[in-house]
């Protein structure tokens, strides 16, 4: 609970920020995911429809810690008509370290997703789903999710 309360802050104080700043071309954008990870996000662009993202989250408690780590190249297609959004695809790999699982789980991602870009600003909201294989240190298919927002630095 704690963890969705300081993401709804963060992107409230993100949407802030963009009501305060004019839009600039920026490569680098920052910002809050919330879902699976509820936590810190980032994308770098690396060409016009190339991205690379990651997000991080960690959990510290008296008897339980965490950390989570995910990084995706991101490919972006106009497959919609619309200069605001953007649909995009990728791969990428997810760690999870953890006093729960007294172990290292690693796995691959497909990330599914669509960008939307705030009118006239510089700040991008996201919702994906993303396929997810942990191969370490057990086998598991599962499915992902979460929505975000982003500030593109100037």
């Amino acid at each position: 609970m704690k963890k969705s309360l300081l993401a709804f802050l963060v992107c409230g104080l993100l949407l802030v920020a963009a009501e305060t700043t004019h839009a600039q071309d920026s490569n680098l954008g920052v910002g809050a995911v919330i879902n699976n990870p509820t936590g810190l996000s980032a994308k770098y662009w690396v060409s016009d429809d190339i991205a690379v993202d990651a997000a991080f989250t960690f959990s510290l408690a008296d008897n339980f810690s965490d950390f989570y780590l995910h990084s995706d190249v991101l490919k972006h297609t106009d497959t919609i008509d619309s200069e605001a959004l953007q649909l995009y695809y990728g791969m990428g790999l997810r760690l999870l370290w953890g006093d729960f699982y007294n172990d290292v789980n690693a796995g691959l991602r497909w990330p599914l997703g669509t960008e939307y870009t705030l009118a006239e600003s510089n700040v991008k909201s996201f919702i994906e789903l993303v396929p997810t294989l942990d191969f370490s240190p057990d086998a598991q298919f599962f499915f992902g999710g979460a929505v975000g927002i982003r500030l593109y630095l100037n």
